[in-house]
């Protein structure tokens, strides 16, 4: 999934990409477009990963995907040391990157 500042083909402000491996129980996430590299938040796949019941239907609680959606963003876009605070530009990149962290989840799961 990608956010655009624009429609059509754009160069993409934030994209993140989901993928679960039901052999390996395991979920991958990567981020693209907020660093030179695409990144990926381990510990936030570990962490969703162990509350996946691979053996049922796989559903998560709302709160769970919220919950990646804001981990995912925090390891990609951590808070500044001190007492400094995110600019607003930058803000609206880490909720960009949750909400596209939290629905490529949903739709993995889907």
């Amino acid at each position: 999934m990608k956010a655009t500042g624009r429609t059509g083909p754009a160069r993409a402000t934030a994209s993140v990409a989901v993928v679960l491996d039901p052999a390996r129980r395991g979920v991958r996430c990567a981020v693209g477009a907020v660093a030179p590299m695409p990144l990926r938040p381990l510990e936030a796949e570990r962490w969703i990963a162990s509350l996946v019941d691979w053996d049922n239907d796989r559903a998560l609680a709302p709160e769970a995907l919220a919950a990646f959606g804001e981990y995912v963003a925090a390891a990609c876009i951590p808070d500044p040391p001190g007492d400094e605070v995110l600019p607003p530009a930058v803000l609206h990149l880490r909720r960009t990157v949750a909400a596209l962290a939290r629905r490529a989840l949903g739709r993995a799961l889907a």
